[in-house]
């Protein structure tokens, strides 16, 4: 019983059953308290009858066929004894009864005693100017009789309810499961790499429908990047490829000695040392999104570490006439450095290499809520186009030129991971800048 069909089913059959038999017990005391009610009030009206038979006739004028009543179309007899003050028997229906006493009966007007080893029904009543009771009773068990065929009329109701009920728990669980199955069918033959403009299976308005949806999102989502995996796969190759040839061609070349041995060995140096770079970057890429590393939280000056990082790059700007300034006032922070620098570094690397002369660090505290801090990269450069800065952070993305670059990509996700956010928009200076937004979080929350 571990399909969702066979629960739900063991469900619907164990909750009728409780309710039948709920309804059967009920019922049972419905109808009992009602036929006894009917006989009470049949007795009374007897024992009134025995009552005035007694004061105007005397005791041999009672008879049992005198106290006949009917309960839903059978006749019922009621026997009856008379009691003296001493409870002894004077007249009975039963004439072995006369003479005995009755010990310990009830003073109650009605009720229900034992009476010769049978439950009986009783009515009482005394006798005005005579010393006398006169009671009359009727068994429980002819009573009891009528419910034999009312019980059978009301189990084959129950039991056709529960057949139909049945059946519509049938039908609606089929249709419930149905989908369901569907959806079990669907996804056990999707495959991301078909990619199809067809959706994954039609979603109504229902909580499968939205179950459905989600798995449309999931599916399409998993399409997208298995397409995005594929250009990139295919871009990264093509870069890979491109020093791998170069220095396959400059091997040959100094075999055949066309090159001096010096000259080619530079070359192979240099695209090897680029290899071994993007190889690198690849790992920390593929680190940064599996691995839960623990990075140490260090004091440090914003400002000093902005100035450290244009201290580095400065010898290689000044070759190319460029110039690096920073801007902003102290400010001590609580952080992980060293991944906070390779941020700086890779932001400041790319300004630097697609600016036209000019590139501005600067660090502001913005008042808004719940920012902290940010640092801007501006350069005036070309600048990145509106449709590209959107998507110029994700892993897989070629940019116009045809390069896809990795060290964007690495940066976002130590931004993620330092609770900060790298977002790209125009610079004031003309070109792009690069925005690392810092966020107030908990002193108790670690990096």
């Amino acid at each position: 019983m571990k399909t969702i069909r066979s629960k739900m089913l063991l469900a619907l059959c164990a909750g009728m059953l409780v309710t039948v038999a709920i309804t059967v017990i009920l019922f049972i005391r419905l109808i009992d308290d009602l036929l006894l009610n009917q006989v009470k009030h049949q007795l009374n009206e007897q024992t009134i009858k025995a009552v005035h038979i007694l004061n105007t006739d005397d005791m041999d004028s009672l008879d049992s066929d005198s106290f006949r009543f009917f309960i839903k179309d059978t006749l019922f007899y009621a026997d009856y004894f008379v009691l003296d003050m001493q409870n002894k028997v004077v007249a009975s229906s039963n004439a072995d009864e006369v003479g005995t006493r009755m010990n310990g009966f009830p003073a109650n007007r009605e009720g229900i005693l034992q009476l010769h080893n049978t439950k009986v029904l009783y009515s009482e009543a005394r006798l005005i100017h005579q010393p006398f009771r006169v009671i009359l009773y009727s068994p429980l068990s002819s009573l009891r009789a009528l419910y034999i065929p009312l019980l059978r009329t009301t189990l084959l109701s129950i039991a056709a309810s529960f057949i139909v009920i049945l059946l519509i728990g049938l039908f609606a669980v089929w249709r419930m499961v149905q989908p369901l199955n569907r959806l079990k069918e669907a996804v056990s033959t999707y495959e991301p790499h078909r990619m199809s403009k067809e959706p994954f299976l039609q979603a109504d308005h229902t909580e499968i429908g939205e179950l459905i949806s989600t798995f449309q999102l999931m599916a399409d989502r998993l399409q997208l990047h298995h397409r995005h995996q594929l250009e990139f796969l295919q871009n990264v190759s093509h870069e890979l490829k491109t020093p791998l040839m170069s220095i396959q061609g400059y091997v040959y070349a100094i075999q055949d000695q066309v090159l001096p041995a010096e000259q080619g060995l530079h070359i192979i140096s240099t695209q090897s040392q680029r290899l071994i770079d993007m190889v690198g970057k690849l790992l920390q890429l593929s680190r940064l999104e599996s691995v839960d590393e623990e990075w140490p939280v260090t004091q440090v000056d914003l400002r000093s570490m902005l100035e450290e990082a244009v201290y580095l790059l400065q010898p290689g700007a000044q070759q190319q006439q460029i110039q690096l300034q920073v801007q902003g006032e102290s400010l001590t922070v609580d952080i992980a450095a060293e991944q906070l620098f390779q941020v700086l570094l890779n932001l400041l690397q790319n300004a630097v290499r697609h600016t036209n002369g000019q590139v501005m660090l600067s660090l502001e505290q913005p008042d808004q809520q719940p920012m902290d801090w940010m640092i801007h990269v501006d350069d005036d450069g070309p600048g990145i186009a509106a449709e590209e800065q959107e998507h110029i952070f994700q892993r897989y993305y070629a940019g116009t030129n045809g390069v896809t670059g990795l060290g964007l990509a690495i940066s976002s996700q130590i931004a993620s991971r330092l609770h900060a956010e790298l977002v790209c928009g125009t610079s004031p200076l003309g070109g792009a800048r690069f925005t690392l937004i810092h966020y107030r979080i908990d002193p108790a929350s670690s990096v």
